[in-house]
């Protein structure tokens, strides 16, 4: 088991909770445990962070780290609270966790929460043309495969839905490149099902650095140069071949900034608000 991702994103989740309650005075309406879909018999929920006026807001689409085989999407509330702030309403979903469920059923049910959230748009006041994604450490892998591998989008009863939804992606912490890992490494294999050498496949289909293309939606990553958890090169290398084939991607490396250091930045919360006002071309209602 992966104690050192679990042991640290723990921490990092659990500090965070008790930053996240709402006061009377915050505009944010939270709407919980809305399910988005039935898979092994359970059901799969999203809280929903709705800003106040009639809309329609851009969305975004957000999801928790933990190793794949913990946290929670109550742990992002930090997160979706200050975009909701900003007029953007966010969905934030819960998925299966490794290791009783094995890749690709996180990827799988990202899909499914995906698809819920375009075709609920007008539930939640959302203009479904404008949803982006955003997630941290393993949620920021997920949101970044489905970015790079939104053409084999997965409907209800196994059917393929051609759409490219996501129009921008906040990533912090991310997972990019299972490739570098040592053939014989079982690091993952509670996640990935067996070492590198065995399911080649399965690494390299889990990977986004493998499938980035020009339809790639944009990309903003932002990432400690101190996190010794996920190792900031992967995210740089993405970014950087992302650019190469000219799609608008930023990385923002935060100085001195481990794991945890980055999740809990301000500075780095309001970089993401900012990429996604230029790329959703969010109109900000005029101070009177």
């Amino acid at each position: 088991m992966p104690s050192k991702f679990i042991t640290l994103s723990m921490l990092i989740l659990g500090l965070l909770l008790v930053e996240t309650a709402f006061s009377q005075a915050n505009p944010v309406q939270l709407i919980s445990n809305q399910v988005y879909a039935i898979q092994d018999g359970k059901e799969l929920k999203a809280d929903i962070y709705q800003p106040q006026g009639e809309g329609p807001f851009p969305g975004v689409l957000m999801i928790h780290g933990g190793a794949w085989a913990g946290g929670s999407r109550s742990h992002m509330a930090l997160h979706a609270k200050h975009l909701a702030e900003h007029g953007y309403c966010v969905a934030s979903i819960s998925y299966r966790l490794a290791p009783l469920h094995k890749h690709p059923a996180q990827i799988d049910d990202c899909r499914l929460a995906l698809l819920w959230f375009f075709r609920h748009a007008n539930q939640y006041k959302v203009d479904p043309n404008r949803i982006a994604g955003y997630g941290y450490s393993a949620g920021a892998h997920l949101v970044c495969l489905l970015a790079t591998t939104h053409n084999v989008l997965k409907a209800e009863g196994g059917q393929r839905a051609d759409l490219q939804i996501l129009k921008a992606v906040i990533a912090g912490g991310t997972p990019c490149n299972f490739m570098l890992e040592p053939a014989e490494s079982l690091r993952f294999a509670y996640f990935l099902g067996d070492s590198r050498a065995k399911l080649p496949g399965v690494y390299a289909e889990a990977s986004p650095l493998q499938h980035v293309s020009k339809n790639t939606p944009p990309i903003l990553f932002f990432h400690g140069t101190a996190d010794l958890v996920v190792p900031i090169e992967g995210a740089n290398q993405m970014s950087t071949d992302l650019k190469k084939l000219g799609v608008k991607s930023e990385m923002h490396r935060l100085e001195k900034n481990g794991h945890f250091g980055a999740f809990v930045n301000q500075n780095a919360r309001q970089i993401a608000v900012n990429f996604l006002d230029d790329v959703m071309q969010t109109k900000k209602p005029t101070k009177k």
